[in-house]
């Protein structure tokens, strides 16, 4: 087996296509071809199953995609070592809040003399996921709910990433001067309905929390729904209008300072699992290892 035969599949697999991947990879469809064929010969395994509209992993291609993804971009960071001239790269992939923000610029003034090109992307758990996985973002920020936490470790063991808790939140609401609710020292659900609730598009662990109830009341029976995806667009709209926000105390401070309140829901019993990822058996970057010590700031071990 060569590293050759598994940049092939690799590529392959992320496409779903041999005749896209040929494209990417600047080689002809039947060399690639010809290629996949004698890995599974080598390896005695079907490692595709071809369709109408590509190609598929079956269950071992899908444990092979795990192992070579991570042989990958092993590689790429030894490569990487031969680049003397360039700056290393702290790449994180985030649920959006605004707390993130506020870690960032601190990162950057503690390690700004050590030439460290930052990265945020901000997405739904979902995507954190699969940016971390496919070495898109060395680290994720994710935080899940009770009803979504099942399906998350699942999905997490299948795709070989390891997740490390920092602390456990719950929900409350965030809410702008323009709110008529802003002063209130405790909001219900009920008060809630009426006015629109922003957030981010649905992904597939956000559809589990459809029917999720806080006080008997369902997500679903918001009415009006605002859907944004950053948070500084819910930022703007907490400032501006009378929307909705649920979301964790973590981010209390942050919204304090531009007038937005964390107020507390009555009788909410969800639970916030809030955590960061990596890929599994891989050792983080210096500049990765000091981002992880400040987001385990946010949650003091006595408050965990």
């Amino acid at each position: 087996m060569q590293i050759q035969q598994l940049t092939y599949f690799v590529a392959i697999a992320e496409q779903g296509s041999i005749n896209k991947a040929a494209e990417k990879l600047f080689v002809t469809q039947p060399n690639l071809s010809k290629a996949i064929s004698n890995l599974e010969n080598e390896l005695k395994v079907r490692i595709f199953n071809r369709t109408n509209k590509g190609v598929v992993l079956t269950d071992e291609g899908k444990k092979l995609y795990q192992y070579a993804r991570t042989i990958i971009n092993q590689m790429e960071l030894i490569q990487g070592l031969s680049e003397k001239e360039h700056a290393p790269v702290l790449s994180i992939a985030s649920y959006p809040i605004i707390t993130m923000g506020r870690l960032m610029a601190k990162f950057y003034n503690n390690y700004h003399d050590n030439r460290v090109a930052l990265k945020l992307v901000e997405n739904r758990l979902q995507q954190v996921i699969e940016s971390v996985e496919h070495g898109e973002a060395e680290i994720g920020f994710v935080m899940s709910n009770n009803v979504q936490v099942k399906e998350l470790k699942h999905m997490l063991k299948f795709k070989n990433i390891q997740f490390h808790a920092l602390g456990s939140d719950t929900w409350y609401a965030n809410l702008g001067p323009n709110h008529p609710l802003y002063h209130a020292s405790e909001v219900t659900m009920e008060q809630l309905l009426p006015h629109p609730f922003v957030r981010l598009p649905d992904d597939y662990f956000s559809n589990l929390s459809f029917y999720l109830e806080i006080d008997g009341v369902r997500l679903e029976q918001f009415k009006r729904v605002v859907y944004v995806n950053d948070s500084a667009a819910i930022l703007s709209l907490l400032r501006s209008t009378d929307v909705v926000r649920l979301g964790p105390r973590l981010s209390a401070p942050d919204f304090a300072e531009y007038g937005i309140r964390t107020i507390p829901i009555r009788n909410c019993q969800v639970q916030i699992n809030v955590g960061w990822i990596q890929r599994s058996r891989e050792m983080l970057s210096t500049e990765a290892q000091a981002f992880v010590k400040m987001l385990e700031e946010l949650y003091p071990k006595n408050e965990k």
